[in-house]
């Protein structure tokens, strides 16, 4: 028998593994399109919706909902949901006003579990058999059987949670599915965070704005020649003093934080020396926490005379809520920036002439180009095999020109250059960012080497799993898979032998065309097949019209020999339902001959490293075969031996042997004894 060989460890389910691959890219893919089309645009909330349709689609949940802790008017703690996506046949909550200002605190006055747990940032996860009370009475109305939330954290504390409901099935969620939902989190907190705090700096320009209109800015004069100074009110309200407090510029420069009052010195002292004529210098004020810290901006004019500077005339502006929000935005964007650097998939973005201008670390650890080497370089020429570059940037090119397309928004497969020049091929998807003075593509692309060798070795696999059932057992199938498709040495070991061919068949086959004789053949080995596979046995080999099965190989097993028989009862039934069938079209019937034996025989690979060839070998195999031929001969369908009999009642009783006659002893080709046979008729096994 030829079964090949293949990988020990390859016995997962096919399916269920390309499903759960298929899966984690969906929901990648949507990951991808959160941080281009939420992260990358002024207004998140604008494809919130989308994120959360492909979210749904991705995980194969019945719906996915948004919401947001927030106040009610007299100060309660309360969660609506804002946006919500449902599989068709669902309600929407975001519309439904009983989801909104829904209550989180216990009649006691604490928090809800759940709510304290995200409030926590923890993970909450829950299935049907699991909750109680009023959560149990929401899953049955909802008819939800599990649910997932991830909460949405920012710098400030909690602000809601990405939920998730099956109404399926009771899933328990696998842990990188759980980091692909954080991440989704995180990048709709670090979008809600850059919208807020790009609230806050409109605010604050608009605030600057009105007070210029206002003449708002503190002034100062200092007069070199006659060092004399002047400081408007304003001045001394921006600082805090109490006015006529400031008798020289030395007295204002220590109004800064030291450090910046040194810096500040320097700086004017440079501009003089420079004979610039403007300066303009930020700085923060003393004070006693960092709390009270505040900023302000020096402006100003240099006056000279005779190439010296003669006056300086300066104003003094209040920046402390520009300079904090500046701070937040940074920190907003080193956050994005760190979240797009920890993602699993490279991460890269392009401008519309096919410029690198994002190189995450991931696209680092894929590609092997440094981040400075990367961003600044076309595209094309750093990751696109040369054989496919023309058609890249035509493909840019044609886009930009019309709008069609064949790759955006698409999950595909390509191949892809590294910077040692080997090709690797990786899932890529691509989506557009517009923005104000041009277009962004952002391209997430994911190494698939690993997966494309695993689902070779499947396929492989899958082959010879196919090979070994047409020859063993399932359960045999299955230990063999689990041995790497080898016996190992060759070994002796008790077996119960089974012989069995057609009677007549010659003179039966003479009056048939080829095509009936394959057709009679295989009705035969399937009724064989069948009854051996049932039994536990394994089919040795077809020879011609007979077969040979052993029932103990691999392995041996505690009933063996009674297997044995089990799988002959079973043949004679099945044949004599094939008689009725034959007789009811007028063919001839069918006999067959059956030899049974037990002993010990030698089991062993005798194929090669390229081809697997498990046979058994002995004189126990002689004998079986001699006892068939002998059938004819005592004219009863099937012979066993004593031996073979004495197993089958020493393994369970004397009801194995029901139905045997003893038919003495007999001489057996290649035996000088004599050996004690029992037959068994055909038509003692009904169909």
């Amino acid at each position: 028998m030829n079964t090949g060989t293949f990988p020990a460890d390859q016995t997962v389910d096919a399916t269920a593994a390309l499903s759960e691959l298929a899966r984690r890219t969906a929901m990648l893919d949507a990951i991808s399109y959160a941080a281009a089309q939420i992260v990358g645009v002024a207004d998140w909330r604008v494809g919130i919706q989308e994120l959360l349709n492909r979210l749904g689609r991705a995980t194969d949940v019945s719906r996915v909902t948004l919401f947001e802790f927030h106040q009610r008017v007299d100060g309660e703690p309360v969660e609506s949901c804002r946006y919500d996506w449902a599989e068709p046949g669902y309600a929407k909550l975001s519309d439904d006003p009983r989801y909104h200002n829904i209550p989180i605190k216990e009649p006691e006055g604490q928090l809800h579990a759940w709510a304290l747990a995200r409030q926590r940032g923890e993970i909450v996860q829950a299935t049907l058999h699991e909750v109680t009370g009023e959560t149990r009475q929401t899953f049955i109305e909802h008819g939800t059987q599990s649910f997932i939330s991830v909460p949405i954290m920012l710098r400030t504390g909690v602000w809601g949670f990405l939920g998730l409901d099956d109404c399926q099935e009771e899933r328990v969620w696998h842990a990188l599915e759980i980091d692909v939902l954080k991440t989704a989190a995180a990048l709709i907190g670090g979008a809600i965070e850059r919208a807020a705090t790009d609230e806050a700096l409109r605010n604050s320009r608009e605030r600057y704005a009105l007070a210029a209109r206002g003449a708002n800015d503190g002034l100062w004069d200092w007069d070199l020649t006659e060092d004399r100074t002047y400081f408007s009110p304003r001045l001394y309200e921006i600082l805090g003093l109490p006015e006529g407090t400031l008798a020289s510029p030395k007295a204002f420069a220590r109004q800064l934080r030291p450090k910046d009052a040194v810096v500040w010195r320097k700086y004017l002292a440079h501009c003089v020396a420079e004979r610039r004529r403007k300066f303009e210098f930020e700085a923060r004020l003393r004070a006693a926490t960092p709390e009270q810290q505040r900023w302000v901006v020096i402006r100003g004019l240099i006056v000279y005379e005779h190439g010296a500077a003669t006056r300086l005339v300066g104003s003094l502006r209040d920046i402390t809520d520009r300079k904090n929000i500046e701070i937040d935005l940074r920190a907003s964007e080193t956050r994005v920036r760190a979240i797009l650097d920890t993602a699993f998939d490279a991460i890269i973005t392009i401008d519309q002439t096919g410029r690198i201008v994002e190189f995450n670390n991931a696209a680092i650890r894929t590609f092997g180009h440094a981040r400075a080497d990367a961003v600044g370089k076309m595209l094309a020429e750093l990751i696109v095999p040369p054989i496919y570059r023309a058609a890249h940037q035509a493909g840019l090119k044609r886009y930009l020109e019309t709008g069609k397309h064949s790759v955006l928004n698409r999950l595909v497969e390509v191949e892809a250059l590294r910077a040692d020049g080997s090709h690797i091929p990786v899932e890529l998807s691509i989506t557009e960012v517009p923005i104000a003075d041009g277009r962004l593509f952002t391209a997430v692309l994911r190494d698939i080497s690993e997966r494309k060798q695993f689902q070779s070795q499947l396929a492989v696999a899958e082959r010879q799993r196919t090979q070994l059932t047409r020859h063993f057992s399932p359960n045999m199938v299955e230990e063999l898979m689990q041995a790497g498709g080898r016996i190992g040495v060759a070994r002796t070991q008790p077996m119960a032998v089974l012989f069995s061919d057609l009677y007549d068949y010659t003179e039966m086959i003479a009056t048939m065309s080829g095509e009936e004789v394959i057709a009679l053949l295989r009705d035969f080995h399937v009724v064989v097949e069948d009854a051996v596979f049932n039994h536990g046995g394994t089919l040795d080999k077809y020879i011609g019209d007979g077969v040979m099965a052993t029932f103990g190989t691999p392995t041996p097993g505690p009933m063996d020999a009674t297997n044995a028989i089990a799988a002959t009862r079973q043949i004679l039934r099945e044949l004599a339902r094939w008689n009725q069938q034959r007789d009811a079209r007028g063919e001839r019937r069918i006999r067959i001959g059956v030899g049974l034996h037990f002993g010990l025989a030698t089991l062993g690979d005798v194929g090669t490293d390229q081809r697997f060839e498990l046979t058994v070998v002995g004189d126990t195999i002689n004998i079986a075969s001699r006892i068939e031929q002998l059938s004819r001969l005592v004219r009863t369908a099937v012979v066993a031996s004593d031996d073979l009999i004495q197993q089958a009642i020493a393994e369970c009783g004397q009801e194995a042997a029901e139905g045997f006659r003893d038919l003495g002893a007999h001489r057996v080709r290649g035996r000088e004894a004599l050996i004690r046979l029992w037959g068994l008729s055909a038509e003692s096994q009904k169909p």
